[in-house]
């Protein structure tokens, strides 16, 4: 049974998904940041780091996700679905949001392909990481809760 959340695992859940965002732009404001200052306002500082309008421009998107996150994977709104058909909207869902923030923000030039590429294979990988580690997560769980069990039925 899972335990009941309350505001603040979710605003921790809001905080870890923008600090994993940030720390990702970090190291690509220091790799691509000044051929990319001129063509992403997300680089408009170079190598030098992000902006604040950038920084609130990414808590934005990180609320998005955790959002989508509430609503596919807890029983609060969906009652009944295939953890696929959750997954696959809740994939559907991050997408279009954060189209709209790429819309919305000028991230990159929309009328070109390669940013648009270079977006999808960086969501993919960093989708298909978030699978395994929370499939780890998942099995390491389900090995303390077996050991548990197993201790609780030899007393």
């Amino acid at each position: 049974m899972e335990e009941r959340k309350t505001v603040f695992d979710y605003m921790g859940r809001v905080l870890e998904t923008f600090g994993f965002s940030v720390a990702i732009l970090n190291i690509f404001c220091l790799i691509f940041g000044e051929e990319a200052e001129g063509f992403s306002t997300i680089f408009s500082l170079g190598k030098r780091g992000l902006s604040v309008a950038t920084m609130g421009q990414f808590f934005s998107a990180s609320v998005w996700v955790v959002a989508a996150r509430f609503v596919f994977f807890t029983e609060t709104v969906i009652k009944r679905m295939s953890l696929v058909l959750r997954t696959v909207l809740m994939v559907a869902a991050v997408l279009a949001s954060t189209g709209i923030h790429i819309l919305a923000f000028r991230w990159f030039p929309v009328d070109m392909w390669i940013p648009w590429l270079a977006f999808l294979v960086c969501f993919g990988i960093c989708f298909a990481v978030s699978v395994v580690v929370t499939a780890f997560r998942e099995r390491m769980e389900n090995r303390k809760m077996e050991e548990a069990l197993a201790r609780l039925k030899e007393k």
